[in-house]
């Protein structure tokens, strides 16, 4: 079988979860005999001779007209698409390919990105134009404020005055409230013709798929398939006892809890350094790992750097290269996932799982496919420090360990074989 990976953004990159993901499927779709495969990935300049991977070609492309000729390249039997979701669907029918698509985030049936509402909750109700359009000015600078005037207009009239200042060098503040309504509408639109468009999807939890079905994806397009990751062998035998700096640390009564992930508001780490900075405890340490990658990031993260600088049990690695996580989380003991969006699954959550760590995470979506409450982890309530205060307190008391039971993450040759009987299927 010809399979053709579209990537989640630069396939050379490991920034972010879905970019993991692409990775590690490549990886075990490399050591199968029976399929042959070939990547294609976005890239800021086209390169027209292919890159090889593992003896995999990888087309970096550009623009429509350059995917097109690397599909027409390749012949695939089937397209997975990771990223660029709708223009792959849309080359994929003109072509007659069956194409798979992966639900990575919530930003493909939400208009402003992470199902999450301006009260901070996770968003339950079905997309359209009055529900989102306050959630996208609200990412927009001064957004809220124009809202109640903005509200009062029609959305065709709205949409035209976005037309216009289309045509218009950019005005600060001006162009991106009024855009705002032509955004939403044309991203609603999008996902209305990519739901009917697209072969299949792929929900890696159960709250993706319940939210694709909710914005009117036909149950017959929709299969849920949890995440694979690779066996590294890591998996601790006795909590906290495999090496000697854990003996130590455990000697000293000292507890590494420890986040890995993007610096992003949506991710909840206002909540996770409100929570731990009450906790009075002097043993205890707090390891944010992970980066920020544009300008909105960069300032949530100096904003918080900034509010909790005289806590020094508070530690900012910084953004580490992925293949040098397992080294670094080895001496932590617990991690805490404290995100307030749709978590469509949670990549690093079924690491540190396998890796035999507690978890302690809120009920995002993502989270609950992976931990049973109290057996591998504590389930929390988004958004809510108290309660994430509750969870880590209890863990530094109890110093609870991960239980064998079955929900253990999923290998990923498991996976693929899933994916493969989903292929399969989508070809007859």
């Amino acid at each position: 079988m010809n399979i053709c990976i579209v990537s989640s953004g630069d396939f050379f990159s490991d920034y972010g979860g879905g970019q993991v993901y692409v990775r590690n499927l490549v990886n075990e779709l490399s050591n199968r005999s029976d399929v042959n495969t070939s990547v294609i990935s976005f890239f800021a300049n086209c390169n027209t001779e292919a890159k090889e991977y593992k003896g995999i070609k990888v087309y970096q492309v550009c623009d429509e007209h350059t995917f097109r000729n690397a599909l027409q390249q390749t012949c695939p039997d089937i397209v997975h698409a990771n990223g660029e979701k709708l223009l792959t669907a849309r080359l994929c029918k003109e072509l007659d390919i069956p194409c798979i698509v992966t639900a990575h985030h919530g930003g493909l049936v939400c208009p402003a990105g992470a199902m999450l509402n301006t009260d901070d909750e996770i968003c339950r109700i079905p997309a359209d134009y009055s529900h989102c359009l306050k959630c996208y000015l609200r990412n927009t600078p001064t957004g809220l404020f124009w809202y109640p005037l903005l509200k009062k207009y029609s959305q065709e009239r709205y949409c035209k005055i976005g037309q216009r200042l289309e045509r218009l060098p950019n005005i600060p503040f001006l162009s991106p409230i009024g855009r705002t309504g032509l955004i939403v509408s044309r991203k609603l639109a999008e996902w209305k013709e990519l739901s009917e468009t697209a072969t299949h999807f792929i929900a890696p939890s159960d709250a993706i798929a319940e939210a694709l079905r909710r914005n009117g994806c036909p149950e017959g397009k929709i299969t849920v398939i949890p995440h694979g990751i690779p066996d590294t062998g890591s998996r601790l035998k006795v909590h906290g006892f495999n090496n000697d700096k854990k003996v130590l640390n455990s000697q000293l009564s000292t507890l590494n809890f420890y986040y890995v992930g993007r610096i992003n508001y949506v991710k909840g780490i206002h909540i996770l350094l409100k929570a731990f900075s009450s906790i009075n405890n002097t043993n205890i340490q707090l390891h944010i790992v992970g980066g920020a990658g544009n300008k909105a990031e960069r300032r949530y993260m100096r904003q918080l750097q900034k509010e909790y600088h005289t806590d020094s049990r508070i530690i900012w690695h910084g953004k580490v290269p992925y293949n040098q996580m397992e080294e670094l989380t080895k001496e932590f003991d617990c991690l805490v996932h404290p995100a307030i969006y749709l978590e469509v699954f949670g990549l690093n959550i079924a690491e540190a799982l396998q890796a035999g760590k507690y978890v302690i995470a809120t009920r995002c979506g993502g989270a609950e496919m992976q931990i049973h409450n109290n057996s591998e982890g504590i389930l929390v309530k988004p958004n809510d420090a108290k309660e994430m205060r509750t969870a880590m307190q209890r863990y530094c008391s109890e110093k609870p360990q991960p239980s064998n039971s079955e929900c253990k993450p999923i290998d990923i040759a498991a996976h693929v074989e899933s994916l493969m009987s989903l292929y399969t299927k989508c070809r007859q």
